[in-house]
């Protein structure tokens, strides 16, 4: 069943899939440096409000992802912000994350190098979030046959 980009059904599907990810647990082994926030700009012409996912990783293990107000984002060591249609990208793997940070096609907070060693990681988490069955509030309507 399809859940809403960054709806709580979306994270909470989002949070199965690394949760059964072998890459996630691999990739994320040295991953201590706190949780990680996705931050998805406004688009009016879309209806769809600012908002943030929380991903809480650890040494290998994924604790869940859940949908935060904006105000999270600003006491996380790590934030990756852009609009609708990048985040749209990256999950539909067009856009890697961290060459999207580096490219700064993405916002980011939190120290650069320690992303970009991170790559694999990152990686595994668009890989991830390309697996949950998403509609995209910017997606053209489709009419049923």
């Amino acid at each position: 069943m399809s859940a809403s980009f960054a709806s709580q059904e979306w994270a909470d599907s989002l949070s199965a899939h690394l949760q059964d990810s072998a890459a996630v647990r691999t990739e994320s082994m040295s991953w201590v440096f706190g949780p990680i926030v996705l931050e998805v700009d406004a688009d009016a012409e879309h209806a769809f409000e600012a908002t943030a996912l929380r991903l809480d990783l650890h040494e290998g293990e994924s604790r869940g992802v859940n949908v935060v107000g904006s105000g999270v984002a600003k006491v996380v060591p790590f934030v990756l912000g852009g609009s609708l249609a990048r985040w749209r990208a990256v999950f539909g793997g067009q856009l890697s994350l961290v060459d999207a940070v580096l490219d700064s096609r993405l916002r980011a907070t939190g120290d650069l190098p320690t992303l970009a060693r991170h790559r694999g990681l990152l990686d595994a988490i668009a890989s991830a979030g390309g697996a949950v069955e998403t509609t995209w509030q910017d997606a053209e309507p489709t009419v049923p046959a």
